[in-house]
């Protein structure tokens, strides 16, 4: 029996690798379907029969080509889609802020287009000239004066320049305060009436309200302003003049009304100087000798909502001085305590 498995073994491996000759298979296929053999016999040849049958179907499909078609996974589907859509967006962000950048520079350029420059006219008169403004405002430029300003007015203010005398009847514009200048000298309005009046090219003007209200402001070197005045109706701004003999004013040089000033505001100046300024603030009298204030000074910033017994009450308690007051004559004074 050995014998014969050995046999059939040897036919198996001439069967596989194409050996074997016509006698050869007969014998092999006699012997596969008429060999009594034992269980176990039976399961060496079931083995050899299935290693015979592999080698046949590995010689079969040896020459096929087997051909694998992977189906696209949905991941790669969305990754194709999502690269897609990202391209898509992105032309479509140039092309829009293309289109932006376009539409806002025509703007811009209609803008420019529609909004005229301004030019400076200067108007000089050899006799009195009304001139009517393109905002609606009027002024009587009086002879010999010279006015300039910008043609049309900007946006955001309206300003002149005055060499000379002018009464100015102001066009009502909250949005555009209309300024005068005279020297360094700003008159400014919102809708009002006015005289500027300016003697010399140097001098500062004078300035006097008729209607409404008008701030009075300073110009300095550094181009920083400081608001001297308000005036009222009927008030005139003029600049107090140096004088160091302490000369009275005549009658013809004294303005009609002078402009008191909005608030008092003292860095540790002179008692000396102090009392004086209170008195002409809240117009009043005040008596003191310049001895017993020597030496003394002030500091603070006051108002017409403060009041002046109130004031002078503080300085002299702070300073060691007694303070006086007749109703009648509405004088105040200050002398050394005597205690």
């Amino acid at each position: 029996m050995q014998e014969r498995k050995r046999e059939l073994e040897k036919l198996i491996q001439k069967y596989s690798s194409g050996q074997l000759t016509d006698l050869e298979r007969e014998h092999l296929t006699k012997w596969l379907q008429e060999l009594d053999v034992t269980k176990g016999d039976s399961f060496e040849l079931e083995g050899a029969s299935r290693q015979m049958k592999e080698k046949i179907d590995a010689r079969l499909l040896s020459t096929e080509t087997t051909v694998k078609i992977q189906q696209p996974s949905w991941l790669f589907l969305c990754k194709i889609a999502a690269f897609v859509l990202f391209c898509f967006s992105f032309s479509w962000f140039l092309l829009e802020g293309n289109s932006t950048g376009e539409s806002e520079q025509k703007r811009s350029v209609s803008v420019a287009k529609s909004l005229p420059k301004s030019i400076k006219k200067t108007c000089t008169v050899v006799q009195d000239s009304m001139i009517l403004l393109e905002d609606g405002s009027k002024v009587r430029l009086l002879a010999n004066s010279t006015m300039s300003w910008p043609q049309p007015f900007p946006k955001e203010q309206r300003a002149i320049q005055l060499q000379g005398k002018a009464f100015f009847e102001v066009a009502h514009d909250k949005t555009r305060p209309f300024t005068v200048l005279a020297s360094n000298i700003l008159t400014t309005a919102l809708g009002t009436s006015f005289w500027v009046t300016q003697d010399t090219k140097n001098a500062k003007p004078r300035v006097r309200l008729i209607t409404g209200r008008v701030s009075i402001k300073e110009r300095g070197k550094d181009g920083k302003e400081r608001l001297l005045a308000y005036l009222t109706p009927g008030q005139t701004w003029k600049e107090r003049p140096v004088d160091l003999k302490k000369e009275q004013l005549s009658a013809a040089e004294k303005p009609v009304e002078m402009a008191v000033p909005i608030a008092l505001v003292f860095h540790h100046r002179p008692l000396t100087e102090v009392l004086p300024a209170i008195a002409l603030f809240y117009q009043t009298t005040i008596v003191f000798t310049a001895d017993e204030v020597s030496g003394l000074s002030l500091y603070g910033t006051y108002t017409h909502e403060n009041d002046v017994a109130q004031i002078l009450q503080t300085i002299c308690l702070a300073n060691d001085l007694e303070l006086k007051f007749n109703s009648e004559t509405n004088t105040y004074t200050i002398v050394k305590n005597s205690q």
